[in-house]
């Protein structure tokens, strides 16, 4: 149980393998941990090794997709938490304080026209003016009614409470009574979600905003006993209204919590006509809410490559339609790492694109020998070996106790990868092929202890790189650079996220320094527009033009 990461740990792990016979058959479960330390590793090689009959269970997929890598024994459980629930929304009730106005305005803005019936509920005080009726049909192209008493509800049609009036629905019609106040409220959440449970039971889905006192917590636990979704909004958003949601929340009665644009994007997925595709808008919606929920911002990354990621992700874990699996990763942590490691592409090698590393090898370090320390960048560097072939080039170059390599990935998992640097035997031949070609001194063999069943770095300046998680996106810079290299990565953003960051690269760049992009990324014209001139005619390795202004 949890994650195995600190010295003590590990001396717990090997007593509790040592107590076992080593001809004995032996399996070692991991509940918790999503990465291994390079120590484990080598102890669960050395138990693969040795004993007859060895195997590994697992119960986070990204670990046991890591540890089938490394060709050890692994049995990966399949852990399926509350994720595979379907909203119904045939009948969609939203309610909340006056001070949510602005928040029910937005969700309502989003929500596609459809058969739905929608109820409308603020606690307002009674001898109040309510406009909300008007306000909302600026908003929406439903029809927007503040109902009399006895109005059949009809489908795409936005109903809200009246000041002063209860509202209920039964046998297929409103009701409005001035009965005594519930919970201190007249219109109440309770008698209205009360009514939706008995006459719509799960086909209800309701969203309770900020508020004051606890009027909704009777409303929720009908609606959840008869089997429909409840969302509250997360009360970090409620400033002065937390009350009312908190109730919910501490009764647990309630499914979700989430922010009011993220609920927003959720509803307006459910309430899309085909469900089963990924439309431009919804996709819009989820990238907004993934950055609310988790602060990662894929707004502004080439769209087809994500709306293809996302429906891999949706076969592989039988999503027929996106709206279930939008909310399974707005609600579940592992799955949205999973969606994180699918995003985050991993193509990398030891050496890659090796007439570069000539260049760098050459012309590049050798000039940068002059400064007195070589603060290099390796960004987006996923799971290491680019940041490992620097270092392996520093050392041939007798530069290492100079240079300095900052190594960022946005994705946690990678990163975690990279600091074991641990990887699988079949890169040997392919390392070995481009190290070669950069016309090194020695052999790449020379750099890794290749055992039964991976490759692992060896020697002290396997040290030189430190991992880090930044994002290109949101992050700035953090030092100023004699050497950035980002290969590989821009070519999933859109033009104008490239330039951001390829102005980004500039100030963060030496006046001196050299910035190495990917051959095939395309980003000649853009770098130029910068302020970045290539070094050698026809390559992808710059140098800034200090002359141009970039303001």
């Amino acid at each position: 149980m949890g994650k195995i990461q600190s010295d003590i740990d590990i001396q717990e792990l090997m007593s509790a393998i040592n107590a076992t016979a080593e001809q004995t058959s032996l399996e070692i479960d991991f509940y918790d941990a999503d990465h291994l330390t390079a120590e484990v590793l080598a102890i669960l090689r050395e138990c693969a090794d040795r004993r007859p009959e060895f195997k590994v269970v697992t119960y986070h997929s990204l670990l046991g997709q890591r540890l089938l890598r490394l060709n050890l024994p692994v049995q990966q459980k399949i852990v399926e938490a509350d994720v595979k629930r379907s909203l119904q929304c045939q009948v969609l009730a939203i309610a909340g304080s006056a001070n949510s106005l602005d928040k029910l305005m937005y969700i309502v803005e989003k929500l596609p026209v459809e058969k739905s019936s929608i109820f409308v509920l603020q606690h307002v005080l009674e001898d109040q003016i309510n406009l909300l009726d008007s306000l909302l049909r600026v908003k929406t192209n439903y029809a927007v009614v503040m109902p009399h008493h006895m109005v059949r509800v009809v489908p795409g049609t936005i109903y809200i409470a009246p000041p002063g009036h209860h509202m209920k629905v039964a046998h297929g019609f409103i009701y409005l009574t001035q009965d005594k106040k519930m919970q201190f409220a007249r219109p109440s959440i309770d008698v209205l979600f009360e009514s939706l449970a008995l006459e719509y039971g799960d086909k209800t889905t309701a969203v309770v905003l900020c508020g004051l006192g606890s009027d909704g917590v009777a409303g929720c636990t009908a609606l959840k006993e008869a089997g429909a979704t409840v969302i509250i909004e997360d009360s970090s958003e409620c400033a002065g209204g937390t009350a009312m949601p908190d109730a919910i929340k501490k009764a647990s009665q309630n499914h979700y919590v989430f922010r009011h644009q993220v609920i927003a994007s959720i509803l307006a997925a459910y309430l899309e006509n085909d469900t089963s595709s990924l439309s431009d808008n919804a996709l819009s919606g989820f990238l907004h809410a993934l950055d609310l929920q988790y602060g990662f911002d894929f707004k502004n990354y080439q769209r087809d490559s994500l709306a293809r990621r996302i429906q891999h992700l949706m076969d592989r874990f039988h999503f027929p339609h996106f709206a279930d699996f939008q909310l399974a990763v707005l609600s579940s942590d592992s799955l949205f790492e999973r969606m994180l490691a699918e995003i985050s592409v991993a193509v990398t090698q030891f050496f890659r694109h090796p007439a570069q590393f000539t260049q760098l090898r050459q012309h590049v370090l050798p000039y940068l020998n002059s400064f007195p320390v070589i603060r290099i960048w390796s960004a987006g560097c996923a799971t290491g070996e680019e940041a490992y072939s620097l270092a392996i080039l520093a050392h041939e170059l007798h530069i290492e106790k100079k240079c300095r390599i900052f190594a960022t990935d946005i994705n946690q998992h990678l990163l975690d990868i990279a600091a074991t640097a641990s990887y699988p035997l079949e890169e040997l031949v392919i390392a070995e092929s481009n190290y070669l070609q950069t016309e090194g001194p020695g052999e790449f063999n020379n750099y890794v202890d290749v055992n039964s069943r991976y490759l692992s770095l060896k020697g002290n300046y396997k040290k030189l790189p430190t991992f880090h998680q930044h994002s290109l996106v949101n992050d700035g810079s953090f030092n100023e650079f004699q050497l950035i290299i980002c290969r590989n990565v821009l070519i999933y953003f859109d033009t104008e996220l490239q330039k951001k960051i390829l102005q980004r690269f500039f100030l963060s760049l030496h006046s001196d320094g050299f910035l190495v992009l990917g051959p095939q990324d395309g980003l000649d014209v853009l770098a130029r527009s910068v302020g970045l001139t290539p070094f050698i005619k026809g390559t992808t390795i710059y140098r800034r033009n200090n002359e141009k202004n970039n303001d």
